[in-house]
């Protein structure tokens, strides 16, 4: 049997969120919004892993995740349309190599 499948998404940053929810035990837990590398993405779009917990899963679209017990198949498009689609961080900088060699050159300059 091929465990490919069980391999865990890939969470590049994770972020507190202004959102806050009520636990099943009656706790109020603060949110958190967690940046994922592309193929880990995809796997949740393509209903491979929980959206909820990040279980990962051998077939795609369970009724319900076994781990958390999220409403995958009827819930999860619809969730991660809300919440990933509108946006794309860019994790890179924001500022250009020859802008920054420039900058250190004119720092380098006023130092002499």
């Amino acid at each position: 049997m091929n465990e490919r499948w069980r391999k865990p998404l890939k969470v590049l940053h994770i972020e507190p969120s202004d959102e806050a929810f009520l636990t099943s035990d009656g706790r109020l837990q603060r949110g958190v919004r967690v940046t994922y590398d592309r193929e880990s993405t995809e796997r949740i779009r393509l209903g491979y892993a929980c959206a909820k917990c990040m279980e990962p899963f051998e077939v795609p679209w369970p009724e319900h995740c076994d781990v958390c017990g999220a409403p995958v198949r009827s819930r999860q498009a619809e969730y991660f349309e809300k919440e990933w689609l509108p946006q794309e961080v860019d994790l890179g900088s924001r500022h250009s190599i020859s802008g920054e060699l420039d900058r250190l050159r004119e720092g380098d300059l006023r130092e002499d």
